[in-house]
């Protein structure tokens, strides 16, 4: 017999007593509902970009409300969000007036926040940037790259847009800086997590690609006394191929 959500919370709730339990998701292109049923504890929730399909009218605010009033109401503690390539909307100034109307959500862009759960404190840095997208929101021209990836500040979780195996100068800097997870998205085709020098990496990407149909789960990690434990995970396996390591 299947457990109910209520079951399912509980069951956590007593496995991750006194943890901090954070939930990955990103890309969801405006198909978030499909997640309702996969999103029913936790303590902290980050999607790392391209919550909507903004290049279609990249002035239209509805899907980033119909985002942000489905996101606020989820049963985390709290909820943190950057934007992605698709993500037109979060780059105009009445961004900042809508996200007065959901106080319980965190947006990042080129900031960080500490949150404490637990007795335990882990401070979060988000970055947006994308590169090699020209004309894609959120861009940054290929002589800037450098420069914009030495402005991420230390951190324990570090929140982009791009990959670091489609960003040498990303990849290098989260190896400077060795935060305890850097979670990412925009390569749908390789959600999943590595672990590699001490860095638990983690593509949260939920939709498919090139057709957004909804294939993945929401990786869920557990953090106590500096040890991880994971659920729902693919392991990423074309990092043999990243010419950076």
């Amino acid at each position: 017999m299947s457990q109910t959500n209520n079951q399912q919370q509980n069951n956590i709730q007593n496995q991750w007593n006194g943890a901090i339990n954070i939930t990955f998701i990103s890309d969801t292109h405006e198909r978030h509902q499909y997640l309702n049923s996969e999103l029913y504890y936790g303590d902290i929730i980050v999607h790392t970009g391209d919550l909507t399909n903004g290049e279609i009218n990249p002035y239209d605010m509805t899907p980033v409300i119909n985002f942000l009033s489905w996101f606020s109401s989820l049963p985390y503690k709290y909820k943190i969000f950057i934007g992605g390539n698709h993500d037109f909307p979060l780059m105009h100034q009445v961004l900042q007036e809508i996200l007065l109307q959901f106080p319980n959500v965190i947006y990042l862009n080129k900031k960080a926040v500490v949150l404490t759960v637990n007795n335990q404190s882990l401070k979060f840095y988000g970055i947006p940037f994308v590169s090699h997208l020209n004309g894609w929101a959120f861009n940054i021209p290929s002589e800037q790259i450098s420069y914009m990836a030495q402005q991420i500040e230390e951190c324990d979780v570090l929140l982009t847009h791009d990959a670091p195996y489609n960003n040498q100068y990303l990849f290098q800097r989260v190896n400077a800086i060795k935060p305890k997870i850097h979670a990412f998205g925009h390569m749908h085709e390789f959600a999943g997590i590595t672990y590699k020098q001490g860095i638990l990496y983690i593509d949260g990407a939920q939709m498919g690609f090139p057709v957004y149909d909804h294939i993945y789960k929401p990786i869920r990690v557990q953090i106590s006394n500096g040890q991880m434990q994971i659920e729902n995970y693919n392991e990423i396996t074309h990092w043999k191929d990243f010419p950076y390591q």
